[in-house]
């Protein structure tokens, strides 16, 4: 099944690609396309645009009731356009190795080798109502059908239209917020996943000034974890762990040419108010190794009873063009009944450089980074050579204190990435991990190789 689907991604992925120079070269080199006489254009370019051009077209009519056309996605709109569906999905798919000297090996038996995996299969369903109501479910069947976003809001209401109520991730970390398809590293830092609350179920109200320089969040979550269908909900509320009041304030001191140049600067704090700790543990903090080939947490505090913890996290990026930088400090201070109050700690710094001349295009209505547009995209006509960017982060989480010994863990990841277009990307990361301090399983001091790629698309 594996090789299956390495092989549908790169049929699909390079074809349109290289067909051309296999096929036929251009007959008219020189003449602008809308120009060139029909007989020009090879067999596969006509057919192309014919069917794009009727799947942007779509059909409609009285006899439908309804306009259906393919842009970004699958559109349904209604006739006036007063209620409007829009489908569409991601695709990722993980590859590598994972090398581990003997200390690790005899602490995670299963951590060494190699390993493909599906790491996304997202199906992503919006509905917007007279402008007025919004929702969206994004369900990852990579993943057994986990629940990514279930949400609603009512954008245009007064007084509502700043909030969002559903299962959706806290305003809590740059790194984390930044979706998936965005991010400059395959999988995030160390201490994110460590320290993040990421998705729960909750309120949360976002607002902006005018100029968009500065923006707030706050939110109150059940903390119950991701969850696998709609009607799992009602058990995970249940079961939830305790209650998260979240927050998040942005700012941007500079902000030039339209975000080519940039300084960020962000705040977060999050208070865990834990349930009843004698009846199950509610805390544990734990990361893996900043890749998804392996399920083993190479530091992990284990399961941890308490009334609850502290978390801070203070954000800085710029964009100096091609050229930014990245970096967050994360501080979790913890009240556990089993310990004397220990606090974790870590940070990320990361650079990227695009050596095509494009920048990290940035979002000022959340304070996020979003997806990126080459200069020159790869399609049919022009022959661009896509969008190329080099990165390197290093990371630290500390896991150690007050009895609890989780680990402490240092990690160097290298980065390149290949951006076609803006729905299909490659990447390439190289991992150096180093952990040690670690008493369950014992590990006193060792090292890993992770060499991994991905492969990305969204339809």
């Amino acid at each position: 099944m594996k090789k299956w689907i390495v092989a549908f991604f790169f049929a699909t992925l390079f074809c349109p690609v290289d067909i051309s120079d296999v096929l036929a070269a251009d007959p008219t080199p020189g003449i602008p396309p809308e120009n060139r006489p029909e007989e020009s254009y090879p067999w596969w370019e006509r057919y192309y645009d014919e069917w794009m051009g009727i799947a942007q077209k779509g059909v409609s009519g009285k006899h439908i009731g309804y306009h259906i056309y393919w842009s970004d996605g699958l559109h349904v709109n209604s006739r006036k356009e007063k209620v409007r569906f829009l489908f569409n999905g991601l695709i990722i798919v993980d590859g590598g190795t994972i090398y581990a000297d003997d200390e690790l090996n005899t602490a995670f038996p299963d951590l060494e080798g190699s390993n493909i995996i599906l790491r996304r299969l997202d199906l992503v369903a919006f509905w917007d109502l007279y402008d007025s109501f919004e929702l969206k479910l994004d369900i990852d069947f990579a993943n057994v059908k986990e629940i990514k976003d279930n949400w609603f809001r009512f954008p245009n209401v007064p007084v509502l239209e700043k909030f969002k109520f559903g299962n959706f991730k806290e305003p809590f970390s740059i790194d984390e917020l930044t979706s998936i398809r965005n991010r400059t590293f395959m999988e995030p830092a160390l201490p994110t996943k460590a320290f993040t609350p990421g998705r729960n179920i909750g309120i949360s109200y976002l607002d902006s000034t005018a100029d968009a320089r500065k923006t707030w969040s706050l939110g109150g979550f059940l903390r119950t974890g991701s969850y696998s269908n709609v009607g799992q909900a009602s058990d995970q509320i249940s079961e939830a762990f305790g209650i998260d009041v979240t927050g998040r304030f942005t700012i941007l001191p500079w902000f030039k040419d339209a975000g080519r140049k940039l300084l960020h600067v962000g705040v977060n704090y999050s208070h865990f108010f834990a349930y009843d700790s004698n009846s199950a543990p509610n805390m544990r903090f734990r990361s893996r190794p900043e890749t998804r080939l392996t399920n083993d947490r190479l530091v992990d505090t284990g399961d941890l009873f308490g009334q609850g913890s502290n978390s801070l996290d203070v954000e800085l990026a710029t964009v100096l063009g091609p050229l930014s930088f990245q970096g967050e400090w994360f501080f979790t201070q913890t009240d556990i009944d089993t310990a004397n109050d220990p606090y974790f700690w870590g940070f990320y710094v990361y650079g990227s450089y695009f050596l095509t001349g494009e920048y990290r295009e940035y979002n000022v209505l959340n304070g996020t980074f979003s997806a990126l547009r080459p200069n020159h995209p790869i399609h049919f006509r022009e022959k661009g050579a896509g969008a190329w960017e080099l990165a390197s982060r290093f990371s630290f989480v500390d896991l150690d204190d007050e009895g609890v010994d989780g680990g402490k863990e240092w990690n160097f990841t290298g980065g390149l990435n290949w951006y076609l277009n803006k729905k299909t990307r490659f990447t390439i990361n190289y991992i150096h991990a180093r952990v040690k301090d670690r008493s369950d399983p014992l590990i006193e001091e060792g090292d890993a190789d992770i060499l991994q790629a991905r492969i990305q698309l969204i339809f």
